[in-house]
């Protein structure tokens, strides 16, 4: 029998753009390269900050739109295209001149969209099981039902809302498989996660994103990107979304972690931090390496 768990969600800061709440999580070097991570569908700032804690870096977490703390976007923008507007504005107002992003899942589709927009927002790119490419749409009964016109808000309010220790564990022990769940997952706040303006969220992302992404042009080869994929990951299939990334740019690094699944990074942390590490170095060596022209 799922109870409802009383595990309060970690509160960080509150930024306004515009009329929209942003709850942002901070940890490492505040004098640190600046790092934004973004979490994937569902999920919250404090799961995919996780891993990284007690970096070298600056890291900066916030709730993705809809999740969390933070407000919705219109319906017409809670894709990943519209969603990089929104990471656009972000990166703007929180001062944020150029950042790497390490993003998971569905939030690698939206750092994809600022990288081809606004590359020089973006230094380098590190994807943790990127859903990117075009799928073939899955059943998702629970979540089209709750997404229906008339009778979607009751069954988001009265159903899965009470449910939601049930249906996050669900979710969760779907996503670590074949591995076991994480124990720092499993205390995770599942009312603060599984609640109607989330659910709503999920759905109207879900529904954008084949859209979305078969707008994304070909990204810039100057930015270094570095993929994490576990070799068993029944969420996203890693040899399509790592083809359709190489069709999207010239030079990505691959890293697969054999028997693992959708979640790498919290299985395997030191690996993905030191492909964050990895990753700056290479950016930097590029900055080097740069020919050095005289225009006086």
């Amino acid at each position: 029998m799922f109870t409802k768990q009383l595990i309060q969600p970690r509160s960080g800061t509150i930024r306004l753009l515009g009329d929209q709440q942003v709850h942002i999580l901070e940890s490492g070097k505040q004098n640190g390269n600046p790092v934004v991570l973004l979490h994937g569908c569902g999920s919250l700032a404090e799961e995919v900050l996780f891993p990284f804690e007690n970096s070298e870096f600056r890291l900066i977490a916030p709730d993705r739109p809809g999740y969390g703390f933070s407000t919705s976007l219109p319906p017409a923008d809670r894709g990943p295209l519209g969603q990089s507007f929104w990471l656009e504005r972000f990166l703007v107002a929180y001062g944020l001149a150029s950042v790497w992003i390490v993003a998971h899942s569905i939030g690698s589709a939206t750092a994809l969209h600022l990288a081809a927009r606004r590359a020089d927002l973006v230094k380098a790119l590190l994807l943790i099981s990127p859903c990117c490419s075009p799928v073939r749409p899955k059943p998702l009964i629970v979540l089209r039902a709750a997404s229906a016109p008339l009778v979607g808000p009751l069954i988001r309010r009265h159903v899965i809302s009470r449910l939601a220790t049930f249906f996050l564990d669900r979710g969760l022990r779907a996503s670590s498989f074949p591995d076991p769940l994480p124990p720092h997952l499993a205390a995770l706040p599942a009312s603060h996660m599984v609640n109607p303006i989330a659910i709503e969220t999920m759905a109207d992302e879900l529904r954008a994103f084949n859209r979305d992404m078969a707008l994304l042009p070909k990204l810039p080869a100057d930015i270094p990107m570095h993929v994490l994929f576990g070799s068993e990951d029944r969420i996203v299939d890693p040899a399509v979304h790592i083809d359709w990334l190489r069709q999207k740019h010239s030079a990505i690094v691959v890293k697969l972690l054999d028997g693992v699944g959708h979640l790498p990074h919290h299985v395997a942390p030191s690996v993905a931090q030191r492909m964050l590490s990895d990753l700056a170095r290479t950016q930097a060596s590029q900055i080097t390496e740069q020919p050095f022209i005289d225009v006086a």
